[in-house]
């Protein structure tokens, strides 16, 4: 970056050295990340997706493999690292949901490293406190999903190609294509936020040109490393036989599959801005859009402000704009295309954003450190009581379907000759990895098909009904409800037992 005449306090703050203060409060911010990360991390059974996770991710390899390509959702590295993982520690939904916790405390210091270089330490402290705090990556680092992973990797990746641009750093280069490719590995939308570091790149192609070696290496490199995953049958099944399995689970990430709208932008960003003070997954209150508005949003709309400035006093005014343009960029251009893709697939969730959260935060911080000192520590001091507020759903709020006790109930008072069955065809799987999670050789009923258990060949003397609902989910509501009528013409109904999001029901032959 080219060096001004005169050194300014910002520049000053961006240099090493200095008072140590600054890594004792990042020491703290990161080690409160690591307790809200970890705090009840295993206190909700497991639901579809992570079911899914933990169940794939124990299989031999190839097979594990096969599944990975059937299902077609998520590249493969965080089943496999999850895979690896198992066999050092053990199978169980608390390892699994601890390999999430890593890169989720890893991220608060990754950006913390990217806001300090782009603004300096202050802006870099603020964006770590903002990440630390953050109900919805607080959320998914405790979930068994790649989610958490791909944020860090995302900010891994924006900050190594900025040393390797700014800096003609081939170190850094090489640690970018590397990020890059892992990410690209973790989450297919790591493409849109490649896409978004591709288009800073092109506008700053003047400013900070880029080696055509570099390029090219950097392109061979992804190219010849993503080759064998797309080489593996990944583009024939996705040709020839497409199965979303996301788009079938009633389950508590949406219920049934959400639709994006024209308002979607508006609450991805209030789910940023901490505004789901019922839980993540539940709707936002009125008055969260606008407090959210003002303590996070309006930051980071001063901290725009530059960008439409037509001039700039300070003698870094140039690189203070393009630092924020790549940040709008990252938090912008995955937005807008995932909402795209989403319009055509007609799947949506939160989650698969929530690595924008963490430009986002950026911003904001940026904006809070250029406001004068008392209204800074009155914003922080707001944020902290309003995030609080919000992270307390996280703790105290059900949002996962209950297997654990629904099948410890089960396996309790199940008799010989008892039969399970689930109320829709693709809820038997996930049955049946729940049952070998929880209850692991434990005896009890076989989950059978809803028609299997119904016949009088299969000599099911009682039958427990499993039906997972939701009342988001009128097909589930509805097939659990068919499912029943359809068992009290054979059977007796003798007990009703409910759990969070699961119904099950004990019919037995004659009166």
């Amino acid at each position: 970056m080219p060096a001004p005449s005169k050194t300014t306090a910002r520049q000053t703050e961006r240099q090493p050295g200095g008072s140590y203060w600054p890594l004792v409060i990042l020491s703290g911010i990161t080690v409160v990340a690591f307790l809200l990360r970890l705090y009840r991390i295993d206190s909700q059974s497991v639901w579809y997706d992570e079911l899914f996770s933990l169940s794939v991710s124990r299989l031999p390899f190839p097979d594990m493999n096969r599944m990975l390509i059937q299902d077609l959702v998520h590249p493969p590295l965080h089943y496999y690292l999850m895979h690896w993982w198992f066999q050092v520690f053990g199978f169980g939904s608390l390892q699994a949901r601890l390999l999430s916790l890593i890169p989720g405390v890893l991220a608060v210091l990754m950006i913390y490293e990217l806001a300090r270089y782009l603004f300096g330490r202050t802006t870099g402290l603020l964006s770590a406190f903002l990440l630390a705090g953050s109900q919805l990556t607080v959320m998914y680092a405790q979930e068994a999903r790649p989610y958490s992973q791909c944020l860090l990797l995302v900010l891994t990746s924006a900050y190594c190609f900025l040393r390797g641009v700014r800096e003609n750093s081939l170190r850094f280069w090489i640690a970018f294509v590397i990020s890059a490719i892992l990410l690209v590995y973790t989450h297919y939308y790591g493409f849109f936020a490649l896409a978004a570091i591709a288009v800073f790149a092109l506008m700053q192609w003047k400013r900070y040109p880029i080696s055509r070696a570099w390029i090219l290496s950097g392109v061979l490199g992804m190219t010849i490393a993503y080759t064998p995953w797309l080489a593996s049958g990944l583009i024939r099944e996705a040709l020839y036989a497409p199965k979303f399995h996301l788009a079938s689970p009633s389950s508590s990430a949406a219920a049934a599959p959400a639709a994006e709208h024209w308002y979607t932008p508006v609450t991805i960003l209030n789910t940023f801005n901490n505004g789901r003070p019922n839980g993540v997954l539940d709707p936002a209150p009125w008055w969260t859009f606008v407090v959210g508005g003002v303590l996070f949003t309006l930051p980071a709309a001063i901290a725009l402000m530059c960008l439409i400035r037509r001039r700039n006093s300070e003698p870094e005014g140039p690189a203070e704009r393009a630092n924020v343009m790549y940040l709008l960029l990252l938090a912008v251009i995955p937005v807008v295309v995932g909402l795209g893709v989403a319009h055509f697939a007609g799947i949506y969730a939160v989650r698969y954003f929530a690595f924008c959260a963490a430009p986002y935060y950026i911003l904001v911080a940026r904006g809070i450190s250029s406001v004068r000192p008392a209204f800074r520590w009155m914003l922080i001091l707001s944020l902290l009581l309003y995030s609080g507020n919000a992270l307390r759903a996280n703790y105290v709020g059900l949002y996962k379907e209950d297997y654990r006790h629904a099948f410890d109930s089960i396996a309790r008072d199940s008799q010989a000759n008892d039969c399970a069955v689930v109320a829709q065809r693709w809820e038997q799987r996930p049955a049946r990895w729940a049952w070998s999670l929880y209850e692991g050789n434990r005896p009890g009923p076989e989950f059978r098909s809803l028609d299997s258990g119904l016949s009088p060949n299969q000599g099911c003397g009682r039958v427990w009904l499993v039906s997972v609902f939701h009342y988001g989910n009128p097909v589930a509501v509805q097939a659990g409800a068919a499912a029943r009528q359809k068992l009290s013409q054979a059977f007796t109904l003798r007990e009703t037992r409910r759990f969070f999001w699961i119904i099950v029901n004990l019919y037995s032959r004659g009166q």
